[in-house]
């Protein structure tokens, strides 16, 4: 699964703020590990959501990524069907020009 170091770094950079908190103030050691615990369940929970949400808005983005290039692909696609009629029609008219000027030609020899 994308993004499976998030809770774990949360967690950690949580309960190592929380250490060093509680080391600054001078507390108890078995007060500290209440609080650590605390803090660890806490944001592993928060990480999780976070994991969540990071992992939706990305598969998210390249969804919509797959679809730009699909519709890409499909607009040069119908592009080159157009552009390959267009060039079928003007050598159908090339093909009528020639046989109408041949039929002149034909014409002004019988003259």
């Amino acid at each position: 699964m994308k993004g499976r170091n998030i809770p774990p770094f949360i967690t950690l950079t949580a309960a190592m703020i929380a250490c060093i908190i509680c080391i600054v103030r001078h507390v108890s050691l078995f007060f500290t590990l209440k609080v650590v615990l605390l803090v660890m369940l806490l944001f592993y929970i928060i990480g999780r959501i976070v994991q969540k949400t990071v992992v939706k808005i990305n598969d998210d983005a390249e969804k919509m990524a797959e679809q730009r290039q699909r519709e890409e692909r499909e607009l040069a696609a119908r592009e080159l069907e157009a552009q390959e009629l267009r060039e079928k029609e003007e050598e159908q008219e090339e093909m009528q020009d020639t046989a109408s000027f041949e039929e002149e030609l034909e014409e002004l020899e019988e003259l």
